[in-house]
């Protein structure tokens, strides 16, 4: 039996509150991965006295309970995802934009010998307009930018 979000939470310790629904529903509602001071410029129009470090702290418990993945990437800063179905991503190294892939790369086999929890995949390398960039030539239009490199 799948459990709602608020149950995953509260049987992980945590409250439901206003601020971390909000940041959840941001989450679902973007595939945009964006950082927490992305969330935080978004949820505020909802919530204008919630704080960054509210925000990091609902992500962080979200992420705890598993309703959201964190992608990090070195130095940069994390990214959030609160996809459900498990994807891979592409990163451009050109301008730190991130994609969803799709993927199929689940172990076959004996289920008793191996059980998915998480899959983390991840492709880098250049976008399309990064790529052109590389070789001096004109970007694409805008629309193209975000579309899939793959």
């Amino acid at each position: 039996m799948t459990q709602t979000p608020e149950t995953r939470l509260r049987n992980a310790g945590y409250r439901v509150t206003k601020q971390r629904t909000a940041v959840y529903q941001y989450l679902l509602s973007t595939d945009a991965h964006p950082t927490a001071e992305t969330i935080h410029l978004s949820v505020r129009h909802q919530l204008p006295n919630i704080s960054l470090a509210t925000i990091y702290k609902a992500v962080a418990s979200l992420v705890d309970v598993g309703l959201v993945n964190r992608i990090q990437r070195g130095a940069s800063s994390s990214r959030y995802d609160a996809a459900a179905k498990d994807h891979a991503h592409c990163r451009c190294i050109g301008c730190d934009g991130v994609w969803d892939a799709p993927h199929n790369a689940i172990p076959q086999g004996n289920p008793e010998a191996f059980e998915v929890v998480h899959v983390n995949v991840e492709f880098v390398g250049y976008c399309a307009n990064c790529r052109r960039q590389k070789i001096r030539l004109a970007p694409l239009n805008a629309t193209m930018k975000y579309s899939s490199p793959l």
